[in-house]
């Protein structure tokens, strides 16, 4: 398994600079993230160039590793749709494997039956476009979307029928959200393809350091390991000041890996 920096939390820096930064920081990798922290959209990641800069910046400091990710509601309106389908093709020219996506909030004035169908109508034309590039999606399932659980997470997927599909496996979302995080993580080990890591407490959905909180995070990797994961590790992180504790968390980590 390889550990993986998020660009989304380093909104101070250029994208080249947070390829170094998080690199200096001990990482393996980075996940590169059309947003910065507060989730509007970084306009530089859309501009001509931007994949033969960054796969520049990534040869130059040493990346082993990387994908691309775009957690947006694409079912709220056509242009939301339309700027997830523009990451994947700029995805396909970074030379990324597969593309990190999150899906619909649950809204309570919607009927939940709506909101289902309108999730699964646009990811398959996210998935067409994805198997045409070449590409896969990570879904990942949050707390309070739409899909939040990995049994629905897997119903989806039988909806949507595509080969494409596969999981951002983040293991706090587990933890909070699986009756049997363990038992969840075996039912869906043949389509994870990256994770998310961090700590929480039981019951808050609030993202925390490695060495706070309730998760035996020793478990969880063991797990992952158990059932033959071997790909990035994405330190998701939103309350602190990410270039502050990105080094003490690759580090406590990377224990725990070793």
């Amino acid at each position: 398994m390889k550990l993986y920096g998020r660009t989304q939390m380093l909104p101070q820096f250029s994208y080249e600079e947070a390829v170094k930064f998080i690199m200096d920081a001990g990482f393996d990798g980075v996940e590169i993230s059309i947003f910065e922290k507060s989730f509007r959209t970084r306009p530089e990641f859309f501009l001509p160039g931007f994949a033969e800069r960054m796969k520049a910046a990534m040869e130059k400091y040493g990346v082993r590793g990387f994908s691309v990710s775009a957690h947006k509601d694409y079912t709220e309106s056509p242009e939301a749709l339309v700027i997830v389908l523009e990451t994947l093709k700029i995805a396909k020219e970074l030379g990324a494997e597969y593309v990190i996506i999150n899906g619909a909030i649950r809204r309570e004035a919607e009927k939940y039956e709506d909101q289902w169908n309108a999730m699964i109508r646009d990811t398959k034309i996210l998935a067409a476009a994805a198997e045409e590039l070449g590409l896969r999606l990570a879904v990942e399932y949050e707390p309070g979307f739409v899909i939040d659980s990995t049994e629905l997470l897997l119903k989806a997927f039988a909806e949507i029928d595509s080969p494409v599909m596969g999981i951002n496996c983040d293991i706090g979302h587990v933890f909070l959200c699986d009756p049997d995080p363990m038992k969840a993580i075996e039912q869906s080990a043949p389509y994870i393809l990256q994770c998310h890591v961090e700590n929480m407490a039981t019951g808050i959905h609030n993202h925390l350091v490695p060495w706070e909180g309730d998760m035996d995070l020793s478990a969880y990797l063991n797990k992952l390991r158990e059932v033959g994961f071997d790909g990035g590790l994405g330190l998701d992180l939103y309350q602190y000041e990410y270039a502050d504790v990105c080094a003490d968390c690759a580090a406590y980590f990377r224990k725990l890996m070793d």
